[in-house]
């Protein structure tokens, strides 16, 4: 990886990291809408520095869309249906969560894939994320159900109006 990939690479993370961090401490909810696109802004980033054009592609719309739920007047806050215990307990495997993933992209080394079919293409999008780890494909996978499940809450959302 060059230098100009690499300081795309840390600027995202930076963003990315930023954004989310906005997103946690920010009161409002518009405040949160801009936080959460800005996270994916640096998450869309990440991933093109990484040449995977179309990955950052369906991370931008992903978090795009969740970003204007977030945002949207009508949206409800939850009341938590579980107590302060699985709530930390949550916490602790998040922060354990946090560490391996912190770990695995320490050990980590920069995969660099050839390209048959383009820029954007499935197949080579496909080899990038199955050669470097199954991780990578995992985190797409939960972004792309994180997006239906959005996705529906907005439709069941705009019945019940009705």
């Amino acid at each position: 990886m060059d230098s100009l990939h690499a300081i795309g690479f840390y600027v995202s993370a930076a963003i990315s990291v930023g954004g989310g961090l906005a997103l946690a401490f920010l009161p409002g909810r518009g405040s949160r809408g801009v936080a959460l696109a800005v996270a994916g802004l640096g998450i869309a980033g990440l991933y093109l520095s990484l040449s995977a054009g179309f990955a950052g592609l369906v991370a931008l719309v992903c978090f795009a869309g969740c970003a204007l739920l977030l945002a949207a007047p009508h949206y409800r806050v939850i009341d938590a249906a579980v107590g302060g215990a699985w709530r930390q307990a949550g916490a602790v495997a998040a922060a354990g969560l946090f560490a391996l993933l912190a770990y695995a992209a320490w050990r980590g080394d920069f995969f660099h894939a050839l390209y048959y079919s383009g820029d954007i293409g499935s197949a080579s999008i496909g080899r990038l994320l199955f050669a470097h780890d199954a991780l990578t494909t995992e985190a797409v996978g939960a972004l792309v159900l994180a997006a239906l499940a959005g996705a529906t809450a907005m439709w069941r959302g705009r019945g019940r109006g009705r």
